[in-house]
């Protein structure tokens, strides 16, 4: 069953045109809905719609339902309208970034499991042994893309 699962992500990240960093939006959401966002330590991020999220797992499902929150800087909202005017330009980030940054914390603590012919050949010329392998990479390089399903040279 995990096969299966990996196997249409990967199609999805291939194929669909409704890519998100280069990635499937419902693929990252779907992990980040399973997590609990209560086992993470606080760190107070302000969201575009005004509300202070405890971190940024909070804040990314709050992206994931509703994509236009975005983060307008770290740290919690202030009160009143002198928010937008306070917060330094540097920490405003897309809601898609912070989901995929909360991705790459929870990647960064796993191992990837080898997986029966899941090889696929990215954007870099690089063939990964498997989906977790290209999605670590794509944690220091966002702009990777797969290529196609199987091993680069073949």
């Amino acid at each position: 069953m995990k096969s299966i699962f990996i196997l249409s992500a990967l199609f999805a990240v291939a194929c669909c045109q409704q890519n998100w960093n280069g990635g499937q939006m419902d693929w990252y959401c779907g992990i980040l809905f399973n997590e609990d966002c209560q086992h993470h330590n606080l760190h107070e991020k302000c969201g575009t719609d005004g509300i202070t999220y405890r971190n940024m797992c909070d804040l990314g499902k709050a992206h994931c339902r509703n994509n236009v929150t975005n983060q307008l800087h770290d740290g919690p909202c202030a009160l009143g309208p002198t928010s937008t005017t306070r917060r330094p330009r540097r920490s405003s980030l897309h809601g898609s970034e912070i989901v995929l940054d909360f991705q790459c914390v929870l990647l960064s603590h796993r191992d990837c499991q080898p997986a029966y012919n899941e090889k696929l050949c990215g954007t870099d010329g690089r063939t990964y042994r498997n989906f977790c392998e290209y999605e670590k990479a794509r944690c220091t390089h966002r702009d990777l893309h797969v290529a196609k399903f199987g091993d680069c040279n073949a």
